[in-house]
């Protein structure tokens, strides 16, 4: 006889929150101040905010004010796995960001599919005029992502995610360190419904 194999737990459901103020329960500036102290024990804070812009929990907290981002946090079990926002938004398209704690590295790309999955199945509360006179359900047809082009991983990461590389910019991006600034090219990356199999 084989011995069973072994069982796991079942991970804990994963929740997407929204900071919005109509959110039933909107993410708080308390949970966004612990988001950005995960984010520098995690040594992620200069990573993610890569062109020196974001330095405090209150820079934080300014860029992702609900009058100026969609953002949403991903947990579980009450523990924040991921923070992501998007803002540039021009008709239905939006440039999105996204970072994954050290906690949800482990479930990074199931976080990575469900927002994406909810931005675009988002729907509209009354039909959007289209651009061939058509409405659309839909709140979001395009994500938009400029990631640096030395951050390779992350640009692996939203490739499985169903991104594809549109453009490469030279001189798009900045990396800002405490050994100085420097310029480098950035990668624009797209993704639509039709990039996604399961999201049609």
């Amino acid at each position: 006889m084989h011995p069973a194999p072994a069982t796991h737990p079942p991970l804990p459901p994963l929740v997407l929150r929204s900071r919005h103020p109509c959110h039933p329960v909107p993410v708080t500036d308390a949970e966004l101040d612990q988001v950005w102290h995960t984010l520098c024990a995690d040594g992620l804070a200069p990573v993610v905010f890569h062109d020196g812009g974001v330095r405090c929990a209150a820079d934080l907290r300014g860029l992702l004010a609900p009058h100026r981002a969609w953002c949403y946090l991903v947990q579980a079990a009450g523990t924040p796995l991921a923070l992501c926002w998007l803002d540039g938004f021009c008709g239905r398209a939006a440039r999105i960001h996204f970072c994954v704690l050290r906690a949800g590295l482990p479930r990074a790309e199931e976080i990575g599919r469900m927002v994406v999955r909810f931005l675009l199945r988002a729907q509209a509360p009354a039909p959007a005029p289209a651009p061939n006179g058509r409405p659309s359900p839909h709140l979001l047809d395009t994500l938009v992502g400029l990631t640096p082009a030395p951050y390779r991983h992350a640009l692996g990461f939203v490739t499985r995610l169903g991104f594809r590389r549109a453009a490469v910019i030279p001189g798009g991006a900045v990396l800002a360190r405490s050994t100085g600034t420097r310029i480098c090219d950035a990668v624009l990356t797209l993704c639509t419904r039709s990039d996604l199999t399961d999201c049609r």
